[in-house]
């Protein structure tokens, strides 16, 4: 008889010690995938919640530019009182620039630095996501017409509207058919003008007999919104400006605060650089006055822009006789005039446009570009990013 083989003692705690080997290793790898996973929701997590908090840091500065547009003195929002949007908080600041808080001194009136963080969970609970971003602002120009009036836009017998560059030369270097006109109101062109460009109205466009609109009638058109400007001096009572032929005025760039300025006949008003001019009255100027337009100035209307808060009467009046004007003219609750033998450079924003017989009016496309008060702020060009916690 065969005799049975007998199985050894240690084959059994091989076995036992496989098991248990096998065991550990996939203990190991169940607890490795589950860490894998814990970890890659955690970092979905914080993926959203970064992603939401920038998005929350841009509603901020998209809010601050809004506030801005009402209020030029906006600083951000108050201390210790982030407000609630969605699943978070933001917070803003708003500076001047270079440097110092709202309301900006007259040297640096117009940038604005913007710093907005977006916050999950609280910008001061623990574990939170935060975002960064900042944008720096300016003033848009409020002129992209040639001439628009919240009331009534006329032109009486003979009037000539074109347009022309003065970034590329002197009238009448660049082109002549962007002269677009536009009225909250009507447009009335009485016999004999033309104007190279669009019409646009809330109301109607009547043309006289031999007038002519070259470009596109619109009518009935959206209204057009111009934010009002504050004209108050820092130190009122702002003073009167007189210019006589006998005296010529220079005025140096800067921001300057009168009450009225009349040019008398044959007089000189000269402009050396940039200048804004706030007025709570009158712009009157007799036969034969030039402003912004002799070989003393620079002749260019982007460095001549006068706000006017007169109300109820003439915010601009160009007596018959003639002179000219190079300058932009903004006036919301005035009538703007310029009579027989006025030749005007620029753009027009008035009440009431009131251009009369045979007015030379040549608009300024570099206006259009130009960052001027009361345009609304809006980013400069590649300011608008995101702000790493390091940088």
């Amino acid at each position: 008889m065969m005799k049975m083989m007998k199985r050894g003692r240690g084959q059994e705690g091989i076995a036992l010690v496989i098991t248990l080997l096998v065991m550990t290793l996939l203990l190991i790898m169940g607890s490795a995938f589950m860490s894998i996973s814990s970890t890659e929701t955690l970092i979905a997590i914080n993926e959203r919640n970064r992603v939401q908090a920038y998005h929350l840091a841009e509603a901020g500065a998209e809010m601050a530019i809004a506030q801005l547009n009402v209020n030029s003195s906006y600083g951000g929002t108050p201390v210790g009182a982030d407000p609630t949007l969605g699943p978070g908080t933001y917070r803003v600041t708003v500076t001047c620039v270079p440097t110092g808080a709202p309301p900006c001194p007259p040297a640096t009136p117009d940038q604005r630095l913007i710093s907005a963080t977006g916050c999950i969970r609280n910008c001061t609970a623990p574990g939170r996501a935060q975002a960064n971003v900042e944008v720096r602002v300016q003033p848009a120009s409020p002129f992209k017409f040639a001439a628009y009036g919240l009331g009534v836009t006329g032109l009486q017998d003979g009037v000539l509207v074109d347009s022309y560059d003065s970034a590329l030369g002197n009238y009448p270097i660049g082109p002549p058919s962007q002269a677009h006109i536009g009225s909250n109101g009507n447009i009335v062109l009485w016999t004999g003008s033309t104007v190279k460009g669009n019409a646009q109205a809330v109301g109607t466009v009547t043309l006289g007999a031999g007038s002519t609109i070259q470009g596109t009638t619109t009518a009935p058109a959206p209204s057009v919104t111009f934010p009002p400007v504050n004209t108050t001096p820092p130190t009122p009572p702002a003073p009167s400006l007189t210019v006589t032929a006998a005296v010529p005025v220079t005025l140096g760039a800067g921001t300057y605060y009168f009450d009225t300025i009349e040019v008398k006949a044959g007089a000189t008003l000269n402009v050396t650089g940039p200048v804004v001019i706030y007025m709570s009255g009158p712009f009157i100027g007799r036969s034969g006055a030039m402003i912004n337009a002799t070989a003393a100035s620079t002749r260019k209307p982007t460095d001549l822009v006068i706000f006017s808060s007169a109300a109820g009467q003439d915010a601009v009046k160009g007596y018959d006789g003639g002179g000219e004007f190079r300058g932009a003219i903004y006036a919301l609750d005035a009538e703007v005039e310029f009579s027989a033998g006025w030749t005007v450079y620029g753009a027009l924003i008035g009440d009431q446009i009131d251009l009369e017989d045979g007015v030379q009016f040549h608009y300024d496309l570099a206006l259009a570009r130009s960052a001027t008060p009361g345009g609304g702020f809006r980013p400069t060009a590649g300011s608008w990013q995101e702000r790493l916690p390091s940088s």
